[in-house]
């Protein structure tokens, strides 16, 4: 009787002992707030773009701005007449040409990516962007990576003189995103010549930015994060500032290297964020301090380093 007496007692204080460990593991405690690494766009330092601007001649409005397709639309609106059309066709020949890796298809006014317009009624209630003289891009988005280009159009104003087509060719370089050349002899001089010729340098720079393939870039914008115990409670904002959507993103965490939760985010377009939050998210344990995050989309990316953030107690 004495030694069943002492097991039961073994038992109890046993029994009250896992029962306060449960609690102290699994009831909320004191909020820590959680230290952040990796956050934001640029995260691995050995990660570069390709510059466009490595010439003091050529310029653009932004930086590296660019369409994400080679493959251009237009329309001519049918005011312009004959010897215009033709004029401006022989343009995207010759750029098509020149770069080998760009070209130009005849689409809609609704869906085309540059519009030509011949009087100054054209298309003058649309709000342009960037008009350098009579063209350039009317729509763009400030992308971080590379600023995307969503229209453009082209004023043919006057009948020109010259054999070749100058004014053209210079209205079509301002929508992808040219700004002036102080070189008389070059086609983007401010004013036209006959005898002006394409800088051979603005055509490399064309093929090099448009050989690089128009990708996602989703990252960590913003994460506050705090620890109650053995629960995780976390608010992010995640972005896209690559050339095209990011589709089927999910958010997975991690808890001292082990995965205990995985999140769908959803898509997100180009250039657009979301707000995500989760709370009360049971982690490995209550002493845990090692939580990481991770991001990935099944569409390809210009930079993977920015889609982890590490999270550990202050």
């Amino acid at each position: 009787m004495k030694l069943l007496n002492i097991l039961l007692l073994l038992i109890f204080l046993l029994a009250i002992s896992f029962g306060t460990l449960y609690l102290y593991q699994n009831l909320p405690g004191e909020e820590i707030s959680l230290k952040i690494k990796n956050l934001g766009l640029n995260q691995n330092k050995n990660f570069e773009l390709p510059l466009v601007n490595a010439s003091g001649e050529i310029i653009q409005f932004f930086p590296n701005m660019r369409f994400n397709h080679n493959n251009l639309t237009y329309f001519i609106n049918p005011e312009c007449s004959q010897e215009k059309v033709n004029r401006m066709n022989q343009a995207f020949s010759i750029i098509a040409q020149e770069t080998a890796i760009i070209s130009f298809t005849q689409d809609s006014e609704e869906n085309a990516d540059i519009l030509i317009g011949c009087s100054i009624d054209s298309y003058e209630t649309e709000k342009n962007v960037f008009i350098a003289g009579e063209g350039g891009p009317t729509k763009i988005m400030n992308l971080s990576v590379y600023p995307l280009i969503l229209r453009g159009k082209v004023m043919l104003y006057n009948e020109s003189s010259c054999d070749y087509p100058i004014t053209e060719l210079h209205e079509l370089f301002h929508v992808f995103g040219f700004d002036h050349i102080n070189n008389s002899e070059t086609i983007m001089y401010p004013y036209v010549g006959c005898n002006q010729k394409i800088n051979p340098e603005m055509i490399e720079k064309i093929k090099e930015l448009y050989s690089i393939p128009a990708e996602a870039e989703i990252y960590f914008e913003k994460i506050n994060a705090s620890k109650r115990g053995i629960y995780l409670d976390f608010d992010v904002m995640i972005r896209n500032e690559g050339l095209i959507d990011a589709k089927n993103i999910t958010l997975d965490v991690y808890s001292e290297n082990k995965k205990i939760d995985s999140f769908d985010v959803g898509s997100l377009e180009s250039g657009e964020g979301t707000n995500f939050n989760v709370g009360n998210l049971k982690l490995t344990s209550r002493n845990a301090e090692n939580i990481k995050m991770i991001l990935t989309t099944e569409t390809d990316e210009y930079n993977l380093e920015n889609n982890l953030a590490e999270l550990k107690v202050v």
